[in-house]
This record gives C-alpha cells, structure tokens and sequence, in this order.
C-alpha cells in the first residue's frame, strides 16, 4: 500500500476525528440497516499505511520456510504459553479462550484484531511511528467472504460472525492445539467475536478475523465492503489530542499499571 502522497490508492484521508466520523458516513457504511449494526461494522488502525492486512504468523519475520514449518512453529509456541500461562490467569481456558489472550499479549498467532469502535481504531493508527502516515481499515464483517444471493459457496454453515465457541471456530485451533490434520481449517477468512472475559479485551471491544492457510492477508477481494483511509503522518499529534479530550487514550484503551504510566507521562509532557 502507498502513502497518503497517493490519494488513488484509498477511500479517503483523515484528518481529524469528525473527519472520521464524516468518512464513515460517506463509505455508504453507515447507511446500510441492518440489525446488530453495533457489532458486525469492523476498524483496524495500522500506524504504518504501508502494511498489509496480515496476522503475525504470516508476517516475513515468522521466520519459516512453507506451511508445515509455518504450522509446528505456532503448535509449539501454544503449547508452551498454555503450559507456562497457567499460573497466571485466573481460572482455567478453554482452547478458544487461551487463543484469545495469546493475541492480545502479542504471541504470533492467526488473529488479526478488530474492533467495533473506530475511535478505538484510530487509537491505534496514531499511538506509535509518529513519522510514518498510518491507515484505518472498516468494513461490514457480515459481508466477509459471501455467495451469490446471501449464500454460503465455500462450507461455512451460519451467517455473520461465529461467537468464540461455535463449532467452526473451535475446529479450527484443532490443528493448532491438537495437532490435527491441517484439513481442520476452514477454507475462508472467519470473523470471530469473542467473549468479553478478558478486561482488554471488554476495554477494546476487540473482534477478530482468523486466517487459515492461503488466506494469510485480508484484501478487497475477501470482503467488498472493505474501505481503507489514509491518516497523515503530519495529522498525527493532533489527532492524539482529539481522542484524549474524548477519554480515548492509552488507560481508557489497555486498561493496566503500565499504560496508566504511559497515559500520565503523555498528558504532563515527560
């Protein structure tokens, strides 16, 4: 993806939070009634507008060389933060759930997060890489990967977004928690909306895509309503100013000690 010095390439420039706001309105998104609009229009905010829509594991620093390698890799790296984890949370997880907090404490994993608030995903298109234009991402995650008139073509059995226990997802981690046959994935990028359990999780309103193999990067071509703008590097600083007068920062955002800090040291300027 270019730079905002490249308008043609996205669906419109941000500069501001009512020109989100005025963004959204113009995609036609906001247009479209439907019931549960409040979960199913999905933001992503990249700092970096160069990046592709790809999960961890599929990501050049993952370091593997095919799919196989790709798979024993993050079978290990589960098993391992299930094992050494445990101590730590409190109460035991289900498959789905360990998953889930694997991705927010930034193990590699197939996750990429979204969210249902945009303010949030601005949040972070503008937390980090001050120097660089940043994108955010939305689209209607009901509309990811549909058939010909409203129907399925590619073995999904529901409409929508799969909670973090329904069937299709739980089968899913098979190969990665059970070392399953690799043939357990399912064929198409899976929207999932997990349960709030987790307090960063609840804080973000964190929904996820799943990505299982040949479906490593989320384009244009996976969901026609995918809309992309581009937030100048420039636009920045003031746009963090903006979401800290509406509460939205680095506390309200993780919720922890550590980013308290952060928030306190970012208002009184040290």
């Amino acid at each position: 993806m270019a730079n905002c010095h490249n308008f043609d390439d996205f669906d419109g420039v941000v500069k501001c939070v009512t020109g989100l706001l005025e963004q959204i309105q113009s995609s036609g998104l906001s247009d479209l009634k439907h019931s549960h609009t409040h979960i199913r229009f999905w933001f992503r905010g990249q700092p970096d507008s160069s990046w592709q829509l790809t999960p961890a594991v599929y990501r050049p620093d993952f370091h593997v060389k095919d799919e196989d390698a790709r798979l024993n890799k993050e079978r290990h790296l589960t098993q391992d933060f299930r094992a050494m984890s445990a101590g730590l949370l409190t109460s035991p997880k289900n498959e789905s759930d360990t998953y889930f907090i694997q991705q927010h404490y930034r193990m590699p994993t197939r996750l990429l997060d979204w969210t249902t608030s945009p303010l949030a995903a601005l949040h972070f298109a503008v937390e980090s890489h001050l120097e660089k234009d940043a994108a955010l991402f939305a689209m209607d995650a009901y509309e990811l990967g549909p058939g010909q008139n409203g129907k399925r073509e590619d073995g999904r059995d529901f409409l929508g977004i799969a909670s973090g226990q329904h069937p299709v997802f739980v089968k899913a981690l098979h190969p990665i928690f059970q070392w399953r046959d690799p043939s357990h994935f399912p064929g198409f990028i899976l929207p999932v909306r997990p349960d709030h359990f987790d307090r960063r999780i609840a804080l973000q309103r964190g929904c996820f895509t799943f990505h299982p193999p040949d479906r490593g990067t989320l384009t244009k071509n996976e969901v026609r309503t995918l809309k992309v703008f581009c937030i100048p590097a420039a636009e920045k600083p003031r746009i963090r100013g903006e979401l800290a007068l509406l509460g939205v920062d680095q506390f309200s955002i993780y919720g922890d000690l550590d980013h308290l800090a952060v928030y306190l040291k970012y208002v009184h300027n040290c």
